[in-house]
């Protein structure tokens, strides 16, 4: 079944603003480029709306948007995601929690694909100074 039917699916059954549907679009990662890309950004805008800005789940949605734009060479908008998604999970989750390091290796990433290796090169930096005072 394509996601499109799922999440019309989904959106019959739950509503167009519903907390399932944002969540099945976030689970698919199946992003198969601009058809599906207004519905996965709208899911990461509900999850915003009925969870808060700083939820897991939201960060999670800001993180993977990020990605999304990342590959469609949407770069601007990939790091202002991939900027919020990791203040907010290093805040709500700790530097070290393997989802704020996902967010933090997708920046890097993000800025080696931008053709930024002065940024990646700075922001590979403040990972390993948070991974020191941990340890």
């Amino acid at each position: 079944m394509a996601v499109e039917d799922l999440s019309n699916r989904s959106e019959r059954s739950f509503g167009a603003d519903h907390c399932a549907q944002a969540v099945h679009f976030c689970q698919t990662r199946s992003y198969g480029g601009d058809t599906r890309f207004p519905a996965f950004h709208q899911a990461s805008g509900g999850r915003q709306l009925k969870l808060g800005n700083d939820h897991p789940d939201t960060l999670e949605s800001k993180n993977d948007l990020a990605v999304l734009y990342k590959e469609q060479a949407e770069y601007q908008e990939a790091e202002d995601l991939l900027l919020e998604a990791l203040e907010g999970r290093r805040l709500r989750l700790g530097g070290t929690h393997p989802h704020t390091l996902e967010s933090w290796n997708n920046l890097i990433g993000l800025y080696e694909a931008w053709n930024k290796p002065e940024k990646a090169k700075e922001w590979r930096a403040k990972l390993l100074e948070t991974e020191a005072v941990v340890q």
